[in-house]
């Protein structure tokens, strides 16, 4: 059975995994009408591969699969790509390196059908492929918890000409963005817990340095969106760490103490929801959540900043 959906899938240097995605959306249960694939720029030869994989593989399946590329540079603006072409009465979301069923899209559709949904969001499940990996899934998403995520979406086109289109030019944050704008218009989104995603290899990070950069790379673009005034946080608490020690060195002493207590025990216990991080790598817990944990705050830090920067003063320019 053919539905009227367009799956929308960015990929930017996604030669190794690109293949497994082409191929799994082409044997859903429930066809999409259309597959778009929207090149975000990949320095690769991924454009040219996916070229030649619809040359020589569309006779065997009943969706269409188109190549998209409009010069864009991130997977907000490139998802904006396909839901401006897309004719279909409903668009879904998928992303490349991520491992989803074959009945994806069927249990989506009938979820939003039997409880009368226009939008409905499925889950990712993360866990990592090395210590650096689990202790910065720890302390981000969560070791091996479900949360709602945009790729496993199934949306009626129609909800974007209520919300505006995705945020553009932004890397990270966006979704974040459009869930909070559903929120404040009143539009209820279902998530189905039954629908679940995980990463192909890495799920975060594989090295302190890749995670460093990372940390900067996705928190720059969380910056100046509204309602969401989380990155600002992370300012106030080097102000704080400067104040204490201004007032005592013991006090900051003591803030530091605090800080490593929360990133090694009361965050990756708050994400995760459970326990089993401990349980199952007691010595990565002890050794890695603190080292990683600061990494990431570190680039956090400088992504902020050069977010502010950014947003606040380099467009104004």
């Amino acid at each position: 059975m053919i539905a009227d959906i367009t799956v929308v899938i960015p990929y930017f240097n996604e030669k190794k995994t690109i293949a497994y995605t082409l191929e799994r959306v082409g044997e859903q249960t429930l066809k999409p009408k259309v597959a778009m694939f929207v090149n975000s720029s990949s320095t690769d030869d991924t454009f040219e591969y996916v070229e030649k994989w619809i040359e020589e593989n569309q006779h065997r399946f009943e969706t269409k699969f188109l190549n998209v590329f409009e010069n864009t540079d991130n997977p907000a603006s490139s998802k904006n790509v396909g839901v401006r072409n897309a004719t279909t009465e409903w668009i879904a979301f998928m992303d490349c390196g991520q491992n989803f069923e074959k009945y994806w899209l069927e249990s989506q559709y009938n979820f939003a059908l039997n409880n009368n949904l226009e939008v409905v969001s499925g889950v990712v499940y993360l866990i990592g492929e090395n210590w650096v990996d689990r202790c910065a899934v720890a302390q981000t998403y969560g070791y091996k918890r479900s949360r709602p995520c945009l790729p496993t979406t199934l949306v009626k086109k129609a909800v974007f000409e209520k919300t505006g289109l995705l945020l553009e030019g932004r890397r990270a944050g966006y979704d974040a963005a459009w869930p909070i704008k559903l929120k404040k218009l009143g539009i209820p989104r279902g998530i189905n817990k039954e629908v679940t995603i995980q990463y192909i290899g890495f799920n975060f990070s594989s090295n302190l340095k890749h995670l460093f950069k990372k940390s900067i790379l996705y928190s720059k673009p969380t910056v100046a969106i509204e309602g969401y005034p989380i990155p600002y946080l992370y300012l106030i608490f080097p102000l704080l760490m400067l104040l204490a020690f201004l007032v005592s060195v013991y006090v900051g002493v003591a803030l530091i103490l605090i800080y490593f207590l929360t990133r090694v025990f009361l965050l990756p216990l708050m994400k995760s929801r459970n326990s089993l991080f401990y349980k199952e790598h007691p010595f990565e817990s002890v050794l890695g959540l603190g080292v990683v944990g600061l990494v990431i705050d570190l680039g956090k830090l400088v992504g902020i900043i050069e977010g502010i920067k950014f947003f606040y003063f380099s467009k104004k320019m």
